[in-house]
């Protein structure tokens, strides 16, 4: 019969284990590319095996799906220690500006969680991944409805959504700043401009209700 510490033991192991394939399929990812994370090359760099790494996530849309949670995670921690000012307008540039660096910085890592969200075979968003995604919305939705007040609960959700989704679309522009060093536009300031645009165009729509 299994004791509990045989048990504890194996699940300790396990844990473990999870951790350092994580660890080293970032480690790949950053120094290689997205195309050098495979469960055979995953195994291989972790001194690891092919069946452990399916043992423990499944498949590798699984483990995907966990390396994009510990980058929003890590993008959310950046934007969380943002001093903020009293200008609800300065403080969204602010969040603007560690969106664009932490993607400059950290563009393979992006480019995974980037091109796994927007693929035709892209599956819903685990709970851990939408629990930080409602994070990152609540710190931006903070500063942006102090600019839109006098609009319906409704209104404000879809105002919160579509300034999301158009935040992470427009990080595509940042992927291709840091990915071509030779590119003239400088894509930060182009994210920051169309999202200051954004923000006027509901303003005007405020003022014309």
């Amino acid at each position: 019969m299994i004791s509990l510490k045989d048990i504890r033991l194996k699940a300790f192991v396990k844990d473990k284990t999870k951790d350092i394939l994580l660890q080293v399929g970032r480690k790949l990812v950053v120094e290689k590319g997205v195309d050098a994370l495979s469960a055979r090359k995953l195994a291989t760099a972790a001194n690891s095996s092919v069946g452990m790494v399916y043992n423990i996530f499944g498949t590798m849309d699984n483990y995907i799906m966990e390396q994009n949670v510990i980058t929003l995670t890590e993008l959310y921690d950046k934007m969380e220690s943002v001093v903020l000012s009293k200008n609800p307008f300065n403080n969204l540039n602010r969040y603007a500006d560690v969106l664009t660096l932490y993607i400059e910085t950290n563009p393979n890592l992006w480019y995974l969680l980037y091109s796994s969200q927007l693929s035709v075979n892209a599956k819903r968003s685990s709970c851990a991944k939408a629990r930080v995604i409602k994070k990152i919305d609540i710190l931006i939705a903070t500063q942006a409805l102090k600019l839109i007040k006098g609009i319906g609960v409704k209104e404000k959700r879809l105002v919160i959504k579509v300034l999301e989704m158009s935040l992470f679309a427009l990080s595509g522009y940042l992927l291709g700043n840091s990915l071509n060093s030779k590119s003239e536009l400088n894509r930060g300031n182009l994210c920051k401009l169309l999202m200051n645009t954004y923000m006027a165009g509901l303003a005007s729509l405020k003022g014309n209700k």
